[in-house]
């Protein structure tokens, strides 16, 4: 039993378990959805267009994980969870490749080749890693490594070079994404209503805000290095 989990509570003959951290996975889902559709005006950009299949895959696997790791986990079974798994797989991929997109320029052509090979590569040995393992371990190593090692690094490296909003937002996205998964590992919880995994819901859902935010100043930073 997870420490501190919500009880269960039923509506009418409806057994609903853990239910606060449904809903804020749900809410994560939300945040997701709206900023890949606040996003479309924008999605004629190859970068954007790649963070918004990151917002859109990171929704999926949050609503999977409400319905099937939460809600309904004693319905559905815990193998269910692999659904959401290879979302959250694919939308780290998308912020990968993203991210190298946005830094082409600077990163040079070579290396940037060489970071789509290896990062294809990457992508394709998590994702028959879990099918390996059925195990979210997998999933995590794949988190850390496509956003911290991959969109962090190179968008810093944006930032340094061209000071640009865009990168700083998406870096500060992920800081409260690290803050989120802290809470999680430190069982930082308030009560069985709201629990470590609600709190680390709550930093996920201003995570993916934050991060929306930066993305939808792509244009705006262009128009700006235009200008330069």
């Amino acid at each position: 039993m997870i420490p501190f989990q919500n009880p269960t509570i039923y509506l009418g003959a409806l057994r609903i378990d853990e239910p606060v951290s449904a809903i804020t996975d749900i809410i994560i889902c939300l945040v997701c959805f709206y900023g890949f559709y606040k996003t479309k005006a924008l999605s004629a950009y190859k970068p954007v267009s790649l963070y918004r299949w990151f917002f859109m895959f990171t929704g999926l696997s949050t609503l999977v994980a409400a319905i099937m790791g939460h809600a309904f986990l004693y319905y559905f079974g815990t193998n269910a969870k692999m659904y959401g798994w290879l979302f959250g797989i694919a939308g780290t991929s998308f912020a990968q490749f993203a991210a190298m997109y946005n830094t082409r320029g600077l990163i040079g052509e070579s290396v940037f080749k060489k970071l789509i090979l290896f990062n294809s590569l990457e992508v394709m040995a998590a994702t028959a890693m879990v099918f390996i393992t059925w195990s979210f371990v997998v999933v995590e190593v794949h988190t850390a490594y496509g956003l911290l090692l991959n969109v962090v690094v190179l968008e810093f490296i944006n930032y340094k070079k061209t000071e640009s909003l865009l990168s700083i937002k998406i870096i500060y996205g992920i800081g409260l994404a690290v803050v989120a998964v802290l809470c999680h590992i430190f069982k930082f919880a308030y009560s069985v209503w709201f629990n470590h995994i609600d709190l680390s819901h709550v930093f996920m859902a201003l995570s993916m805000y934050v991060i929306y935010k930066g993305i939808s100043l792509y244009e705006e930073v262009k128009s700006v290095l235009r200008s330069i």
